[in-house]
Protein backbone atom coordinates (compact mmCIF):
# COMPACT_ATOMS: atom_id res chain seq x y z
CA UNK A 1 0.00 0.00 0.00
CA UNK A 2 3.00 2.42 0.49
CA UNK A 3 4.57 1.75 -2.40
CA UNK A 4 1.77 2.26 -4.53
CA UNK A 5 0.82 5.59 -2.78
CA UNK A 6 4.20 6.69 -3.19
CA UNK A 7 4.42 5.32 -7.22
CA UNK A 8 1.03 7.19 -7.87
CA UNK A 9 2.68 10.09 -6.25
CA UNK A 10 5.24 10.24 -8.04
CA UNK A 11 4.45 8.81 -11.92
CA UNK A 12 2.01 11.91 -11.50
CA UNK A 13 4.56 14.56 -10.80
CA UNK A 14 6.66 13.23 -13.60
CA UNK A 15 3.91 13.64 -16.00
CA UNK A 16 3.25 17.66 -14.87
CA UNK A 17 7.33 17.67 -14.94
CA UNK A 18 6.90 16.66 -17.68
CA UNK A 19 4.31 19.09 -18.84
CA UNK A 20 6.69 22.16 -17.34
CA UNK A 21 9.86 21.21 -19.42
CA UNK A 22 7.85 21.68 -22.60
CA UNK A 23 6.69 24.52 -21.83
CA UNK A 24 9.95 25.50 -20.77
CA UNK A 25 11.64 24.59 -24.21
CA UNK A 26 8.85 27.63 -26.01
CA UNK A 27 10.04 29.87 -23.48
CA UNK A 28 9.24 29.49 -19.88
CA UNK A 29 11.49 29.26 -16.70
CA UNK A 30 8.98 27.02 -14.90
CA UNK A 31 9.77 24.49 -12.53
CA UNK A 32 8.31 21.90 -10.74
CA UNK A 33 9.39 19.09 -8.28
CA UNK A 34 8.36 16.54 -6.89
CA UNK A 35 8.88 14.80 -3.44
CA UNK A 36 7.21 13.01 -0.65
CA UNK A 37 6.25 10.78 1.88
CA UNK A 38 3.75 7.85 1.11
CA UNK A 39 1.06 6.30 3.63
CA UNK A 40 -0.09 2.54 4.82
CA UNK A 41 -3.66 3.55 5.46
CA UNK A 42 -3.21 3.81 9.69
CA UNK A 43 -2.80 7.23 11.18
CA UNK A 44 0.24 7.78 13.02
CA UNK A 45 -2.09 8.38 16.28
CA UNK A 46 1.17 9.34 18.56
CA UNK A 47 2.37 11.49 15.48
CA UNK A 48 -0.94 13.25 15.21
CA UNK A 49 -1.43 13.66 19.02
CA UNK A 50 2.03 15.65 18.38
CA UNK A 51 0.97 17.66 16.00
CA UNK A 52 -2.20 18.98 17.81
CA UNK A 53 0.10 19.95 20.92
CA UNK A 54 2.04 22.08 18.41
CA UNK A 55 -0.92 23.73 16.89
CA UNK A 56 -2.44 24.28 20.14
CA UNK A 57 0.72 25.56 21.55
CA UNK A 58 1.13 28.21 19.42
CA UNK A 59 -2.33 29.60 18.31
CA UNK A 60 -1.69 31.69 22.09
CA UNK A 61 -0.82 35.34 20.81
CA UNK A 62 3.55 35.58 22.02
CA UNK A 63 4.57 38.21 24.85
CA UNK A 64 8.31 38.16 23.97
CA UNK A 65 10.16 40.29 21.66
CA UNK A 66 13.36 39.04 20.01
CA UNK A 67 15.80 41.61 22.19
CA UNK A 68 16.12 41.96 25.67
CA UNK A 69 19.08 43.70 26.85
CA UNK A 70 18.81 47.43 27.39
CA UNK A 71 20.76 50.47 25.78
CA UNK A 72 22.32 52.94 28.67
CA UNK A 73 23.64 55.40 26.13
CA UNK A 74 21.88 58.09 24.67
CA UNK A 75 20.27 57.49 21.42
CA UNK A 76 21.49 60.02 18.70
CA UNK A 77 18.58 61.36 16.16
CA UNK A 78 19.71 62.51 12.70
CA UNK A 79 20.87 59.02 11.19
CA UNK A 80 19.61 57.76 8.19
CA UNK A 81 19.12 54.39 6.93
CA UNK A 82 18.31 52.58 3.32
CA UNK A 83 15.97 49.55 3.41
CA UNK A 84 16.87 47.32 -0.12
CA UNK A 85 13.21 45.82 -0.83
CA UNK A 86 13.69 41.67 -1.54
CA UNK A 87 10.44 42.57 -4.23
CA UNK A 88 7.44 41.05 -2.87
CA UNK A 89 4.93 42.40 -0.98
CA UNK A 90 6.19 41.01 2.15
CA UNK A 91 8.96 43.23 1.68
CA UNK A 92 6.87 46.61 0.90
CA UNK A 93 5.21 45.75 4.29
CA UNK A 94 8.59 45.54 6.14
CA UNK A 95 9.52 49.41 4.86
CA UNK A 96 6.49 50.50 6.63
CA UNK A 97 7.56 49.10 9.72
CA UNK A 98 10.79 49.78 9.55
CA UNK A 99 9.95 53.59 8.95
CA UNK A 100 7.79 53.81 12.34
CA UNK A 101 10.51 52.93 14.20
CA UNK A 102 13.40 55.52 12.45
CA UNK A 103 10.54 58.15 12.96
CA UNK A 104 10.34 57.36 16.72
CA UNK A 105 14.06 57.67 16.92
CA UNK A 106 14.37 60.76 14.67
CA UNK A 107 15.78 59.21 11.57
CA UNK A 108 15.22 58.92 8.02
CA UNK A 109 14.62 56.31 5.72
CA UNK A 110 14.82 55.50 2.10
CA UNK A 111 13.38 52.30 0.68
CA UNK A 112 15.26 51.25 -2.80
CA UNK A 113 12.69 49.01 -4.41
CA UNK A 114 13.64 45.97 -6.75
CA UNK A 115 11.78 43.14 -8.57
CA UNK A 116 14.30 40.55 -6.39
CA UNK A 117 16.38 40.15 -10.11
CA UNK A 118 20.03 39.77 -8.91
CA UNK A 119 20.50 42.75 -11.58
CA UNK A 120 17.77 45.05 -9.44
CA UNK A 121 19.53 44.40 -6.58
CA UNK A 122 22.86 44.75 -7.24
CA UNK A 123 22.37 48.07 -8.69
CA UNK A 124 20.34 49.18 -5.47
CA UNK A 125 23.42 48.83 -3.80
CA UNK A 126 25.53 50.62 -6.13
CA UNK A 127 22.96 52.93 -5.10
CA UNK A 128 23.86 53.24 -1.75
CA UNK A 129 27.13 53.57 -2.28
CA UNK A 130 26.23 57.12 -3.89
CA UNK A 131 23.92 57.69 -1.19
CA UNK A 132 25.76 56.92 1.65
CA UNK A 133 23.49 56.64 4.34
CA UNK A 134 24.85 55.51 7.81
CA UNK A 135 23.47 52.45 7.72
CA UNK A 136 21.69 49.61 5.60
CA UNK A 137 19.15 46.92 6.12
CA UNK A 138 18.09 44.51 3.40
CA UNK A 139 15.94 41.21 3.60
CA UNK A 140 15.70 37.61 2.06
CA UNK A 141 18.10 37.95 -0.96
CA UNK A 142 21.89 36.50 -0.94
CA UNK A 143 24.69 38.42 -0.66
CA UNK A 144 26.58 36.69 -3.33
CA UNK A 145 24.59 39.27 -5.65
CA UNK A 146 26.18 42.01 -4.26
CA UNK A 147 29.48 40.92 -2.24
CA UNK A 148 31.85 43.88 -4.30
CA UNK A 149 28.87 46.89 -3.24
CA UNK A 150 29.10 45.49 0.35
CA UNK A 151 32.77 45.18 0.97
CA UNK A 152 32.70 49.25 -0.55
CA UNK A 153 30.23 49.69 1.99
CA UNK A 154 31.87 48.29 4.91
CA UNK A 155 35.01 50.31 3.89
CA UNK A 156 32.41 53.91 3.52
CA UNK A 157 32.03 52.88 7.10
CA UNK A 158 28.05 52.36 6.28
CA UNK A 159 26.93 49.70 9.18
CA UNK A 160 24.63 46.53 7.66
CA UNK A 161 22.12 44.49 9.30
CA UNK A 162 19.97 41.85 7.43
CA UNK A 163 16.83 39.47 7.62
CA UNK A 164 15.86 36.20 6.96
CA UNK A 165 18.83 34.98 4.78
CA UNK A 166 21.42 32.40 4.41
CA UNK A 167 24.06 35.17 5.11
CA UNK A 168 26.41 35.38 8.25
CA UNK A 169 27.69 38.64 9.96
CA UNK A 170 31.03 39.23 9.52
CA UNK A 171 33.50 42.18 9.09
CA UNK A 172 31.28 43.69 6.51
CA UNK A 173 27.44 42.15 7.66
CA UNK A 174 26.88 43.16 11.09
CA UNK A 175 24.00 41.78 12.51
CA UNK A 176 21.55 38.97 11.01
CA UNK A 177 18.04 37.86 12.28
CA UNK A 178 15.72 35.61 10.56
CA UNK A 179 18.61 32.89 9.94
CA UNK A 180 17.72 29.14 9.05
CA UNK A 181 17.61 28.30 12.25
CA UNK A 182 15.32 30.23 13.38
CA UNK A 183 12.84 30.49 10.55
CA UNK A 184 12.97 26.26 10.62
CA UNK A 185 10.22 26.10 12.96
CA UNK A 186 7.87 28.15 10.60
CA UNK A 187 7.79 24.73 8.01
CA UNK A 188 7.16 22.19 11.48
CA UNK A 189 3.79 24.67 12.06
CA UNK A 190 2.57 24.30 9.24
CA UNK A 191 3.28 20.61 8.79
CA UNK A 192 1.61 20.46 12.03
CA UNK A 193 -0.96 22.44 10.88
CA UNK A 194 -2.10 20.39 8.36
CA UNK A 195 -1.53 17.21 9.69
CA UNK A 196 -4.10 18.45 12.37
CA UNK A 197 -6.80 19.69 10.14
CA UNK A 198 -6.67 16.51 8.35
CA UNK A 199 -6.72 13.60 11.20
CA UNK A 200 -3.15 12.62 10.33
CA UNK A 201 -4.21 11.73 6.67
CA UNK A 202 -3.21 14.89 4.49
CA UNK A 203 -2.75 15.20 0.91
CA UNK A 204 -0.87 17.80 0.25
CA UNK A 205 1.48 20.52 -1.80
CA UNK A 206 4.19 22.49 -0.57
CA UNK A 207 4.87 25.49 -3.04
CA UNK A 208 8.25 26.40 -2.67
CA UNK A 209 10.00 30.13 -3.66
CA UNK A 210 13.33 28.70 -4.48
CA UNK A 211 15.07 31.24 -5.36
CA UNK A 212 14.88 32.72 -1.96
CA UNK A 213 16.98 30.11 0.06
CA UNK A 214 16.01 31.20 3.54
CA UNK A 215 13.01 29.74 2.87
CA UNK A 216 14.69 26.45 1.94
CA UNK A 217 14.37 25.84 5.78
CA UNK A 218 11.10 26.20 5.79
CA UNK A 219 10.91 23.61 3.09
CA UNK A 220 12.71 21.34 4.96
CA UNK A 221 11.15 21.03 8.04
CA UNK A 222 7.65 20.69 6.97
CA UNK A 223 8.68 17.66 4.90
CA UNK A 224 10.67 16.22 8.04
CA UNK A 225 7.55 17.05 10.13
CA UNK A 226 5.59 15.35 7.70
CA UNK A 227 7.71 12.28 7.46
CA UNK A 228 8.38 12.26 11.04
CA UNK A 229 4.51 12.84 12.30
CA UNK A 230 2.09 11.11 9.78
CA UNK A 231 2.89 8.26 7.94
CA UNK A 232 -0.26 8.19 6.13
CA UNK A 233 0.15 11.75 4.27
CA UNK A 234 1.84 12.61 1.20
CA UNK A 235 3.17 15.54 -0.29
CA UNK A 236 4.58 17.07 -3.69
CA UNK A 237 6.58 20.33 -4.02
CA UNK A 238 5.79 22.96 -6.87
CA UNK A 239 8.99 25.24 -7.32
CA UNK A 240 7.51 28.86 -8.34
CA UNK A 241 10.32 30.85 -10.93
CA UNK A 242 10.31 34.57 -9.53
CA UNK A 243 9.16 35.60 -12.47
CA UNK A 244 5.65 34.44 -11.73
CA UNK A 245 5.65 36.85 -8.91
CA UNK A 246 2.30 39.06 -9.76
CA UNK A 247 1.64 37.06 -12.82
CA UNK A 248 0.42 33.39 -13.53
CA UNK A 249 1.15 32.00 -9.61
CA UNK A 250 -2.93 30.73 -9.21
CA UNK A 251 -2.72 29.49 -12.33
CA UNK A 252 -0.06 27.28 -11.87
CA UNK A 253 -1.30 26.25 -8.37
CA UNK A 254 -4.41 25.59 -9.87
CA UNK A 255 -3.30 23.63 -12.79
CA UNK A 256 -0.97 21.21 -10.21
CA UNK A 257 -4.14 20.79 -8.16
CA UNK A 258 -6.59 19.63 -10.95
CA UNK A 259 -3.84 17.49 -12.28
CA UNK A 260 -3.98 15.77 -8.66
CA UNK A 261 -7.39 15.92 -7.33
CA UNK A 262 -6.21 13.77 -3.90
CA UNK A 263 -4.32 17.07 -3.12
CA UNK A 264 -6.80 18.81 -0.27
CA UNK A 265 -4.33 21.34 1.14
CA UNK A 266 -1.89 24.03 -0.27
CA UNK A 267 1.13 24.89 1.75
CA UNK A 268 2.55 28.32 0.94
CA UNK A 269 6.26 28.60 1.64
CA UNK A 270 5.39 32.42 2.12
CA UNK A 271 2.08 34.42 1.42
CA UNK A 272 3.59 36.80 -0.94
CA UNK A 273 2.75 33.72 -2.76
CA UNK A 274 -0.81 34.01 -2.20
CA UNK A 275 -2.62 37.02 -4.35
CA UNK A 276 -5.72 36.06 -6.34
CA UNK A 277 -5.06 32.26 -5.01
CA UNK A 278 -8.58 31.47 -3.29
CA UNK A 279 -10.39 33.60 -6.00
CA UNK A 280 -9.00 31.20 -8.46
CA UNK A 281 -9.24 27.86 -6.43
CA UNK A 282 -13.17 28.98 -6.24
CA UNK A 283 -13.18 29.74 -9.96
CA UNK A 284 -12.20 26.18 -10.89
CA UNK A 285 -14.65 24.68 -7.90
CA UNK A 286 -11.79 23.31 -6.24
CA UNK A 287 -13.94 24.48 -2.78
CA UNK A 288 -12.77 21.59 -0.88
CA UNK A 289 -8.78 22.88 -1.20
CA UNK A 290 -7.56 24.57 2.32
CA UNK A 291 -4.58 26.54 1.78
CA UNK A 292 -1.96 27.70 4.77
CA UNK A 293 1.15 29.90 4.18
CA UNK A 294 3.30 32.69 6.38
CA UNK A 295 3.82 35.90 6.65
CA UNK A 296 -0.16 37.11 5.89
CA UNK A 297 -0.82 40.62 4.70
CA UNK A 298 -3.75 42.68 4.72
CA UNK A 299 -5.71 40.59 1.84
CA UNK A 300 -4.30 37.26 3.58
CA UNK A 301 -6.03 38.22 7.04
CA UNK A 302 -9.23 39.46 5.04
CA UNK A 303 -9.44 35.68 3.10
CA UNK A 304 -8.83 33.63 6.47
CA UNK A 305 -11.26 36.42 8.57
CA UNK A 306 -13.46 35.46 5.47
CA UNK A 307 -13.11 31.50 5.32
CA UNK A 308 -11.55 32.16 1.74
CA UNK A 309 -7.84 30.75 3.43
CA UNK A 310 -7.76 28.38 6.53
CA UNK A 311 -4.03 29.75 7.94
CA UNK A 312 -1.36 31.40 7.93
CA UNK A 313 1.66 31.05 10.46
CA UNK A 314 2.56 34.78 11.35
CA UNK A 315 5.77 36.75 10.06
CA UNK A 316 7.38 38.62 13.25
CA UNK A 317 6.94 41.45 10.53
CA UNK A 318 7.25 44.00 13.27
CA UNK A 319 10.05 41.70 15.41
CA UNK A 320 12.62 41.50 13.28
CA UNK A 321 12.20 44.48 11.50
CA UNK A 322 12.81 46.41 14.74
CA UNK A 323 15.21 43.74 15.99
CA UNK A 324 17.27 45.22 13.02
CA UNK A 325 16.94 48.54 14.11
CA UNK A 326 17.58 47.47 17.18
CA UNK A 327 21.30 46.84 15.96
CA UNK A 328 21.85 50.05 13.98
CA UNK A 329 20.78 51.87 17.43
CA UNK A 330 23.37 49.14 19.63
CA UNK A 331 25.64 49.94 16.73
CA UNK A 332 25.14 53.52 16.79
CA UNK A 333 25.45 54.05 20.56
CA UNK A 334 28.64 51.36 20.87
CA UNK A 335 26.96 48.63 22.77
CA UNK A 336 27.54 45.01 21.81
CA UNK A 337 25.37 43.43 19.67
CA UNK A 338 23.59 40.21 20.93
CA UNK A 339 24.15 37.20 19.20
CA UNK A 340 21.58 36.46 16.91
CA UNK A 341 22.16 32.54 17.82
CA UNK A 342 20.75 33.14 21.18
CA UNK A 343 17.99 35.23 20.11
CA UNK A 344 14.07 33.39 20.05
CA UNK A 345 11.61 34.10 17.38
CA UNK A 346 7.96 34.44 17.77
CA UNK A 347 5.92 32.09 16.05
CA UNK A 348 2.04 32.07 15.92
CA UNK A 349 -0.22 30.13 14.08
CA UNK A 350 -3.31 32.43 12.69
CA UNK A 351 -7.38 31.38 12.27
CA UNK A 352 -10.41 32.83 12.05
CA UNK A 353 -10.82 32.20 15.77
CA UNK A 354 -7.67 34.20 16.58
CA UNK A 355 -6.90 36.89 14.31
CA UNK A 356 -6.85 40.40 16.13
CA UNK A 357 -7.44 41.93 12.95
CA UNK A 358 -8.64 41.63 9.10
CA UNK A 359 -8.07 45.00 7.91
CA UNK A 360 -4.32 45.56 8.91
CA UNK A 361 -1.10 44.57 9.54
CA UNK A 362 -0.58 43.77 13.62
CA UNK A 363 2.60 42.34 15.36
CA UNK A 364 2.60 38.98 17.44
CA UNK A 365 3.99 40.61 20.40
CA UNK A 366 0.96 43.49 21.08
CA UNK A 367 3.06 45.82 22.46
CA UNK A 368 6.02 45.37 20.50
CA UNK A 369 6.97 49.08 19.95
CA UNK A 370 6.62 50.28 23.52
CA UNK A 371 8.83 47.53 24.55
CA UNK A 372 11.61 48.14 21.89
CA UNK A 373 11.12 52.14 22.85
CA UNK A 374 11.78 51.65 26.05
CA UNK A 375 15.18 49.12 25.27
CA UNK A 376 16.25 52.03 23.71
CA UNK A 377 15.26 54.99 25.93
CA UNK A 378 13.08 56.89 23.67
CA UNK A 379 9.12 57.25 24.04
Amino acid sequence: MQFYKRARRLSAVTAVAAALMLVAACGSDDAAAGGGSGGGGKVDTKGLAEAKALVKQYSVRPTEIPNKTPITAEVPTGKKLAFISCGTSNCTLESDIIKSATDQLGWTLETINTDGTPEKVKAAWQQVLRDKPDGVLYSATDRAVFEPELQEASKAGIEVAACCTLDKPDGALDYVIGTPQQSADVGKLIAAWVIADSGGSADSVYIDLSVFKILGSVRDTYEQTMDDLCGDCSYDTLDIPITSLGKDVPDKIVSYVRAHPDVKYVALSTDGLSAGLPAALKAAGLNDVKVIGEGPDETTLADIAGGQRAASVAFPYYEEMYSMVDSMVRLFTGTPLEDSADIAIPNWILTADNLPSSTELFPLVEDVKEQYFALWGVS
